[in-house]
């Protein structure tokens, strides 16, 4: 299966993770980015380490899932925006 075609797996995963994830401080571009980069990359690790037989349709969607769900949850959890605190209201004396 052709990277590309891994890549459109991957950004279709993080499309559809940013329909279910409103909540995110994340644009949806970021998601669809970071879900094709790790399927592209869960897919080429698979391949380099995993068995020839491992290079077929199946595999490599599922493999490439795999992918998009923790480079997601990688960039929700190490890319969170810092807390700024809240200015307090000063009291009228």
């Amino acid at each position: 299966m052709s990277y590309l075609f891994i890549a459109v797996i991957g950004a279709v995963g993080g499309w559809v993770a940013a329909q279910f994830v409103k909540s995110s401080e994340h644009r949806m571009e970021m998601d669809v980015l970071a879900g094709a980069v790790g399927s592209v990359v869960a897919v080429f690790l698979a391949r380099m380490v995993g068995p020839v037989s491992a290079q077929g349709f199946l595999v490599s969607t599922i493999v490439a899932v795999i992918g998009v769900v923790l480079s997601l949850y990688a960039m929700r959890h190490f890319m969170k925006a810092p807390l700024v605190p809240a200015p307090r209201a000063r009291r009228r004396r």
